[in-house]
């Protein structure tokens, strides 16, 4: 038997490659893949989905149809269309409405060579669409289905959040028709150089559109004011604190949480973070009932989130705000009918995303390239990662992968668009996007042209040097 693997993985995103050999190692992967299947009660299963990089499939629905097994499958002809709910045993705990078409005609091979055409209906049809999907590095959720579902406008929510991530989550539920009774969020800071005391984002979208707003200094111990509201739900998106159980078990609809990261991977204050600077592919959004310990409730709703090569905590976090609201909006409905199965999260896979503390942010030129540059972007535009250039503060906000070599930290080509450093691989960075202390955040260009000119090749950066 096969383990299963699950988002985020590469192989699952892969386009496979055809099988050109049918010899009795092509027919024992079948039927390992369909004892694997059975194993996991699953109903189709594709080689991706157990790490191997070949278009094949096994399919079961019913006794009725068999078994079957998908070589280099190909769909000839297709009619008809019907949404229904799908999940997937690589997002356990994952569903929703996918449109499909209703019949279709497949032309494959069998594990000896030979040509098959399967005909297939209703749920059979959906079963090998959804595993063909696979074979081409498509997940089901790539494929939701808007949904019409109302907004129950009777359900009293109390919203729980502080920064940007959370204020456009909350726009997105008040735009919904929701009855936002009150909202929760830090208390007011001081920002900027002048230090200014201004509200948190999500404390000026309520005052904009008139909703109560308290800011306890200690959640755990102040929340009569929160409870007095008589939310039948609350919502929370990015609070920063961990709320107490008397809260968590007061509305008739429970306490969820928006989290930006498929759980249980990345528990923590900066999940967006750590998977840019971890090199993952993918990433996304979970929604799960909240207790009393950091980011460990019962999963309602997942949505998977490409990165980019070149995506920044700024960008991802936008990508991230539209997908967390999405599936927000999509899963209040169903949660309040009671017609979603919360999913316990596996412990034993749990990792975690501190806060970032000052001591990451220093680019360490002697690890390799890419582990900087995902450094680099991972903290980018906040809190940034930085260097030193004869003694001062040189803050990176971009970086280019080139190819050079030398001694970490040295400078090997001056660049019109930039300084070139080697790094303790053959991956160099050329800084692209730089803020010298004292002066405002410019392009390598403009750097090269000013604070540029006085750089020889040779000369080093970082915290040392």
């Amino acid at each position: 038997m096969y383990k299963v693997v699950e988002v985020p993985n590469e192989i699952l995103r892969t386009k496979c490659e055809k099988v050109t050999k049918f010899d009795k190692k092509l027919g024992k992967m079948i039927d390992r893949m369909f004892d694997t299947m059975y194993e996991y009660d699953g109903v189709g299963l594709a080689a991706p989905q157990v790490n191997l990089n070949l278009r094949v499939a096994v399919v079961h629905t019913d006794d009725e149809t068999g078994p079957l097994e998908l070589i280099n499958p190909e769909i000839v002809e297709a009619n008809g269309a019907e949404i229904d709910d799908e999940g997937c045993l690589s997002m356990p705990g994952v569903f929703g409405p996918v449109e499909r078409y209703e019949s279709i005609t497949v032309k494959s091979r069998d594990r000896l060579g030979r040509a098959v055409t399967t005909k297939a209906n209703g749920f059979f049809a959906r079963a090998i669409q959804h595993e063909i999907d696979h074979l081409d590095g498509i997940l089901f959720t790539d494929k939701l289905a808007e949904t019409t579902a109302e907004a129950p406008k009777d359900v009293r929510v109390v919203f729980m959040g502080t920064p940007d991530f959370a204020a456009s989550t909350l726009e997105r539920v008040i735009e919904a028709g929701y009855d936002v009774v009150g909202v929760v969020s830090q208390p007011d800071k001081p920002v900027g150089r002048k230090r200014e005391i201004k509200p948190t984002p999500v404390k000026a979208v309520a005052l904009a559109h008139g909703i109560p707003v308290i800011q306890p200094i200690k959640i755990r111990t102040d929340y009569e004011e929160l409870l007095a509201m008589k939310p039948d739900l609350i919502i929370t998106a990015a609070y920063g604190q961990i709320v107490p159980t008397a809260v968590l078990d007061a509305p008739k609809h429970g306490a969820i949480n928006v989290h930006a990261s498929l759980l249980p991977k990345y528990r923590g204050g900066a999940p967006i973070h750590q998977a840019i600077i971890d090199g993952e592919k993918e990433t996304g959004v979970t929604i799960m009932y909240m207790v009393d310990k950091l980011d460990a409730g019962d999963m309602l709703s997942k949505v998977v989130v490409p990165i980019e090569e070149k995506d920044t905590v700024g960008s991802l976090f936008e990508k991230l705000s539209v997908a967390g609201a999405d599936l927000l909006l999509e899963t209040i409905p169903p949660l309040v009918q009671g017609d979603l199965t919360p999913v316990a999260q596996n412990e034993e896979e749990a990792t975690f995303a501190p806060n970032i503390s000052r001591e990451r942010e220093i680019l360490d030129f002697t690890r390799p390239g890419e582990d900087l540059y995902n450094q680099i972007r991972g903290m980018n535009p906040f809190p940034s990662s930085y260097t030193t250039l004869e003694g001062a503060r040189l803050k990176v906000f971009f970086a280019e992968k080139v190819e050079g070599n030398g001694t970490p930290g040295e400078i090997i080509r001056l660049e019109e668009d930039g300084p070139v450093i080697a790094t303790g691989s053959h991956v160099a960075l050329k800084l692209v996007d730089l803020q010298p202390a004292g002066k405002k955040r410019m392009d390598g260009q403009t750097f090269m042209r000013g604070v540029g000119q006085a750089l020889t090749l040779g000369m080093k950066v970082g915290v040392e040097s």
